[in-house]
């Protein structure tokens, strides 16, 4: 259970209805609108009926990356998400309406990516990730050269960060995972896994390396949630395996197509994915990610010896 506050500035509510068959704006909020969203199962998704509860809705919510709306009929409530659109009285909204998904399940989970300006190490040495494309060639830690099957890109405000802390990068500091990595500060989503290789890991799980999300992370040295988030984009690199890269020098992971990577996909994303590469889906989902991930009681006691024995996450 988590309460999620979504603030909406003046100009970003806007009152609509139908009128012979388009959608025009009767009013927009003239102060700032808070909504304190209970997000009751914890998943990181305001779903539709968690939305209903906070908005005493009727249960005929939609929504998608950039909009809300609520009520049904031939009027209601549009929402917009990205702190920039404002609406004007008059305005005919029926593209953004018929653009809309037939269901409302808002994601303000973090998102399994890295943001831009990350460097990924590619056969002609590391490559800023915008400028990289399917079909480009990227290096795994172990020095294989894999192929780019699809690269997924979303933009965040600065007002979606302030309004879903969930969406706020993590910040890992030059060197702060041991042994000179990463070799600059590099800045994931919460939920995107960290390679981490130490004998505190081995004797725990008998495997020296553990995939780890960054926000466990925090509360190491130089690991923490950036505090004065602004806009940025995020990226995702989906390849033939689920693999380990190197993102600034440090391993960190490609896209793992499970069910709770696969939330933080837009719908379209996810259809794109399962049609162009159904196999590409099957065999990721046989094969498991690319190191144990454990469990999060289990990586708690991990960090916490790390930390109280001042051992590097990654060692030599």
């Amino acid at each position: 259970m988590a309460l999620l506050t979504l603030t909406f500035p003046p100009g970003t509510v806007a009152y609509v209805s139908k009128s012979t068959g388009d959608w025009y704006v009767d009013s927009v909020n003239t102060t700032e609108v808070v909504i304190t969203v209970d997000d009751l199962d914890g998943d990181g998704f305001i779903s539709n009926d968690e939305w209903d509860a906070a908005v005493s809705g009727d249960g005929n919510d939609i929504g998608d990356t950039t909009y809300l709306y609520q009520d049904g009929g031939t009027s209601g409530v549009l929402y917009s998400t990205d702190g920039t659109t404002t609406f004007t009285v008059g305005q005919n909204v029926t593209d953004i309406r018929a653009g809309m998904s037939n269901h409302f399940e808002g994601d303000v989970s973090a998102v399994v990516c890295f943001a831009n300006g990350t460097l990924i190490a590619t056969p002609n040495g590391q490559q800023p990730i915008e400028t990289l494309n399917e079909g480009d060639q990227v290096l795994t830690d172990k020095g294989e050269s894999r192929t780019i099957r699809w690269i997924g890109r979303r933009q965040v405000s600065q007002f979606e960060l302030l309004l879903a802390p969930k969406l706020c990068p993590v910040r890992i500091r030059a060197g702060a995972l041991g042994h000179q990595l990463p070799e600059r500060d590099l800045l994931v989503s919460r939920q995107h896994r960290i390679l981490i290789r130490s004998k505190v890991a081995e004797r725990m799980f008998g495997t020296k390396e553990v995939l780890i999300p960054a926000i466990k992370l925090v509360g190491c040295t130089g690991i923490e949630v950036e505090e004065q988030p602004r806009a940025l984009e995020y990226f995702h690199i989906l390849l033939d395996e689920h693999e380990i890269l190197l993102a600034n020098g440090a391993p960190a992971e490609s896209l793992f197509t499970g069910p709770e990577a696969l939330k933080s996909l837009s719908p379209e994303a996810v259809e794109e994915i399962e049609t162009l590469f159904p196999e590409v889906l099957e065999r990721i989902a046989q094969q498991g990610p690319a190191a144990l991930v454990p469990s999060n009681t289990k990586i708690k006691r991990m960090i916490e010896r790390h930390i109280k024995n001042a051992k590097e996450l990654i060692s030599g």
